[in-house]
């Protein structure tokens, strides 16, 4: 098993520079259809993120006459807008994985399929939370170790998944970009979970129009990254085929 590198910290540290590389490689391409994406993407994000940054002024300032007054759903809630948006980037990446394991015959991408796949069932019908609340009426432990057994709980199943693609994987050129959005997806649980700990332990003492810009705004970001990191790999290894078909014709000429 080529992955098994992956344990030698000596070769972790030899792949840091090609990684960042391929990172690289999957968010700037010279392809059209990218660069929209890339546009279309970022242009949601300032335009979300005004929207909440207006609705926080309008409800710290009581400002009932002001349209973003009340209007919950531009506040990063369930089912607010950057919600919604954030699910659906969850949805496509997941596509993308799913499509490019099919085509390409590179099983360790339905891993990844599978770990969005799971995170979007979390982030969109709450099932650490719904795991957790069972445990507390089942077992009667405490909501706080209800909701720790349940993030552990959805965790543990993407662990699963992501040592599942490992074990596919055969070579160097297979496992720089599967480390790559193994660090996107750390940067997302980083978000997800140690910020929003550190939110709930002391977010009431400071800002909470920017702690929640860079806890939830930080989480949509990062699936923006890897959604379109996603669709950069799809690209990159459509380029290549071309080029080598190309090429093969030229030379038979």
């Amino acid at each position: 098993m080529y992955a098994a590198k992956l344990f030698n910290p000596i070769n972790i540290i030899r792949l840091f520079p090609p990684c960042f590389r391929v990172a690289l490689n999957f968010l700037v391409l010279p392809d059209r259809l990218h660069r929209w994406c890339v546009v279309f993407v970022s242009g949601m994000i300032l335009l979300l993120v005004a929207g909440f940054v207006s609705f926080a002024y309008a409800e710290k300032y009581h400002l009932v006459n002001n349209f973003f007054y009340g209007k919950l759903q531009f506040s990063f809630v369930d089912d607010g807008y950057p919600e919604l948006f954030g699910y659906a980037l969850e949805i496509v990446a997941c596509a993308l994985f799913a499509m490019f394991a099919w085509v390409h015959e590179k099983k360790q991408w339905y891993a990844f399929a599978a770990i969005l796949f799971v995170t979007f069932l979390d982030d969109a019908f709450q099932s650490h939370e719904t795991i957790g609340k069972s445990f507390t009426g089942w077992f009667g432990v405490s909501p706080v170790q209800g909701d720790l057994i349940g993030f552990a709980s959805t965790g543990l199943i993407c662990a699963v998944f992501w040592f599942a693609g490992v074990v596919k994987i055969r070579t160097e050129e297979d496992l720089r970009p599967y480390l790559v959005f193994t660090g996107y997806y750390a940067l997302l649980i980083l978000f997800g979970v140690v910020v929003d700990a550190l939110h709930g332990q002391f977010g009431e003492h400071s800002s909470q129009t920017v702690f929640t810009l860079f806890e939830d705004g930080g989480e949509l970001v990062t699936t923006s990254i890897i959604a379109l990191s996603a669709l950069g790999m799809w690209l990159r290894q459509k380029h290549t085929a071309t080029r080598k078909l190309q090429d093969h014709a030229a030379f038979q000429h």
